[in-house]
């Protein structure tokens, strides 16, 4: 595998160091990981840091830590040649770094399989989508979380081979200790990274507007873009006292906390390709609110897990929080939510993935 992992925060890192744990329990694979020094320059960063010094801990794996973004001379993977490579794509930033990468293991007949996470930046620009494209054409199969993601990879002329594998529940967040209580009829949560293109303004509008007096949204999660307005927002008097901003990295025992306490996970994005966090509230029971776009198709059941509203539409969203979200009607579709959490587990995708890359391997065997 070639991406980053723990101690690097955020989704791809926490999404590469599951799967590299259930790859390093495959008993026919040997396993290793070529994973990053430095990742991204602070001035694209704008978090405090983009490691969690807690989540350091000793790989039961082989890995190299020597790849540097910014210093071509090192994005080299050594002599030896792997079967299979895995590797993410979800930024343009990596994207020339990686598609090297890529390009130099199929020269030594490696199979070269890439995790999808997103097609292209999600506020980008065609310079950015032609990078990430660059990267996408050094693949010799894919693997993405939902059909519309394939979708999207056939209708921008990718043919290789693909497979649908959904987003695994995360198993290592830790078990809440109910520290935090629920003070309000109603608790909102509202988590990770606070970017415009995942909407936290239009649920800022939708709960002001909803006329709710016993309630609380908890925003946590360190804000990168749109901060005045965001500010400007949180001022108006219809929000006042309802909304508790954490603009920081939030560690998964405070994480844990939050989701213990809130009653439903907001995700009104304005764009999705997939989402951790739709992964971590079916980890902990928790139902969502989402926006009705093609990366959410089967993970929210309208009424069952969840609840859907057209994307943008504030309007819409305010009157579910007016008429159908409740701790009551919440806390009845904890059943459900538990129950859609019993699919593919990290073993599985891990096993499902090495199925694919050997199939590529196969194929070329038949071809010479």
């Amino acid at each position: 595998m070639v991406a980053p992992i723990a101690p690097f925060r955020g989704g791809i890192a926490r999404h590469s160091t599951a799967l590299a744990a259930a790859f390093a329990g495959e008993e026919q694979a040997r396993f290793r990981v070529q994973t990053f020094k430095r990742l991204y320059p602070r001035f694209l960063y704008p978090g405090k840091s983009d490691r969690d010094v807690s989540l350091t801990t000793v790989a039961s794996y082989p890995v190299r830590r020597s790849l540097d973004s910014l210093n071509p001379f090192t994005w080299a993977i050594g002599a030896e040649s792997p079967d299979i490579a895995v590797i993410p794509a979800w930024t343009f930033f990596v994207a020339p770094m990686l598609g090297i990468v890529a390009r130099r293991l199929r020269r030594s007949g490696t199979a070269i399989i890439m995790i999808v996470h997103n097609l292209s930046d999600h506020e980008g620009a065609r310079w950015k989508l032609a990078l990430s494209r660059w990267q996408l054409a050094a693949a010799d199969g894919f693997v993405v979380h939902t059909e519309d993601q394939l979708r999207q990879l056939r209708e921008q002329g990718f043919v290789q081979p693909a497979r649908v594998i959904p987003h695994p529940a995360y198993s290592d967040f830790p078990e809440p200790r109910n520290s935090l209580p629920r003070e309000r009829a109603l608790e909102l949560l509202f988590f990770g990274l606070v970017r415009h293109y995942k909407g936290v303004d239009i649920a800022l509008r939708a709960l002001a507007a909803s006329g709710l007096k016993d309630v609380r949204l908890t925003i946590a999660g360190e804000v990168w873009d749109h901060k005045d307005s965001l500010r400007q927002l949180l001022d108006r008097p219809e929000l006042r006292g309802k909304v508790e901003l954490i603009d920081r990295y939030v560690s998964d025992e405070e994480a844990a906390e939050l989701f213990a306490r809130c009653d439903a996970v907001m995700a009104p994005y304005r764009a999705v390709t997939g989402s951790g966090v739709l992964a971590l509230a079916r980890h902990y029971g928790r139902p969502v609110l989402a926006s009705d776009l093609p990366g959410f198709d089967g993970l929210v059941e309208h009424g069952r897990n969840g609840w859907i509203f057209p994307a943008q539409d504030e309007h819409a969203l305010s009157s579910l929080l007016r008429t159908s979200v409740t701790r009551e009607n919440c806390g009845a579709m904890a059943a459900y939510v538990d129950q859609s959490a019993t699919g593919t587990g990290w073993a599985e995708y891990g096993q499902s993935l090495i199925s694919l890359g050997e199939q590529i391997l196969d194929s070329r065997m038949r071809d010479t």
